[in-house]
């Protein structure tokens, strides 16, 4: 887990073609593994583009619950894996899979898909672009 100050993200990965919409901005440059458990910011390997939605609304609470066991004690651990599901040569996830299992207890464990989307907003998940519905 990270002790070191958070840096901005500056990796644009796959898909990534922000704008602002009337919530605020549509993507995020998600984290695979969320940078609270990794330290790892601008690693092109666990960032992709996810919309605000995903990220903050979808991944975020399960990150967190791992996180929180985690720092519940130094004995306790985690079997964590986030996998990103892209369909063909599309450059935007559809979404994620995360599964989750503490290690000698029931803690934790959740097998969930979280999809890549934001109400109001048609993506193209070929190329990341999007419009706003009327």
């Amino acid at each position: 887990m990270p002790t070191a100050k958070r840096e901005p993200l500056h990796w644009d990965p796959t898909g990534w073609h922000n704008k602002r919409i009337s919530s605020g901005w549509l993507y995020n440059r998600s984290h695979l593994i969320g940078y609270q458990l990794t330290g790892q910011n601008n690693n092109p390997k666990n960032l992709i583009t996810g919309t605000e939605e995903m990220n903050v609304s979808g991944m975020l609470p399960y990150e967190n619950e791992v996180a929180d066991y985690l720092k519940e004690s130094s004995n306790n651990y985690v079997r964590y894996r986030v996998k990103p599901i892209f369909k063909g040569d599309e450059l935007l996830a559809r979404g994620v899979q995360m599964e989750a299992k503490s290690v000698g207890s029931n803690a934790v464990s959740f097998n969930v898909y979280v999809f890549n989307v934001q109400p109001g907003v048609v993506l193209n998940y070929s190329d990341g672009t999007s419009r706003v519905q009327n």
